[in-house]
């Protein structure tokens, strides 16, 4: 039942962007592409990802760190890695690798890694201010003691929409759905809606906002919301560094009551 609504959700995003799309008569800038280009195109800080994907031939690595303060303690995670290899016919493929949570309190110090996921990514298309993308996201089953321990596959799949208000200043949404397993083998679904705000105050400074949240965090857990926000720096058109401030709201969203971060991006 879950894969058949995933399914069904996925054909539902496809037609509502392809019926909204429509080819320009005249020519009109891709969001994507510029000297501000990688801002738009990586999915990190946000939670949310890019409606962009990855230029055909090219590859766009993204990685970071975050201190995280939770009700058992600090929290360390690191690499929060992201590989994207563009496809060309306006596709990607994303891989994204374990990653490793330290939690150095006495007495119980541990260390847990989360699950592999793998995907793939549609930019349907765009116009003068809007454009749109969805994309398939796998996580794929993760034997061991793991922070996402799962005895089987997560699915997801999220519609991605951006608005420019002005060349500056910008909107987005993804909403999603997701089955996945708790760390205790018990599946779950969820639908979860992400709202970002960005402001680009110049060619190579770019702040952001981000609510997001779930209807479900774990099996039998009810709603979460969190918060994040923060600046990203192009320190050349392909290199971006960014630095994030995170805060819960409501519910157990992410296992975090507030946590700060930083991180960075390269396109090859």
């Amino acid at each position: 039942m879950q894969r058949t609504l995933i399914v069904g959700w996925l054909c539902f995003i496809a037609g509502v962007a392809h019926a909204r799309y429509q080819a320009p008569r005249v020519p009109v800038s891709d969001p994507c592409a510029g000297a501000s280009g990688l801002l738009a195109e990586l999915d990190r800080p946000t939670v949310a990802d890019s409606v962009c994907v990855a230029k055909p031939g090219r590859v766009i690595v993204e990685s970071g760190y975050a201190h995280s303060n939770t009700n058992a303690g600090i929290s360390e995670n690191a690499p929060q890695a992201e590989i994207r290899f563009g496809l060309g016919h306006n596709n990607e493929f994303v891989l994204v690798p374990p990653n490793v949570a330290y939690m150095p309190n006495s007495n119980t110090s541990h260390t847990s890694y989360s699950a592999t996921t793998i995907g793939l990514k549609h930019e349907w298309g765009y116009t003068r201010h809007w454009a749109y993308a969805g994309e398939v996201l796998l996580t794929t089953p993760s034997p061991g003691q793991t922070s996402t321990h799962s005895i089987g596959w997560g699915e997801a799949v999220n519609g991605i929409v951006a608005y420019n208000i002005t060349p500056r200043l910008g909107l987005g949404l993804m909403l999603g759905a997701t089955a996945q397993y708790n760390p205790y083998g018990q599946r779950y679904t969820s639908i979860n809606p992400d709202f970002t705000a960005t402001w680009l105050i110049s060619s190579r400074w770019q702040l952001y906002g981000e609510i997001y949240g779930q209807t479900h965090t774990s099996y039998g857990q009810n709603s979460g919301w969190d918060s994040d926000g923060g600046v990203q720096y192009l320190v050349t058109r392909h290199i971006e560094v960014d630095a994030e401030l995170g805060q819960r709201l409501s519910g157990a969203l992410g296992g975090y009551r507030n946590y700060w971060g930083f991180g960075a991006g390269w396109e090859f």
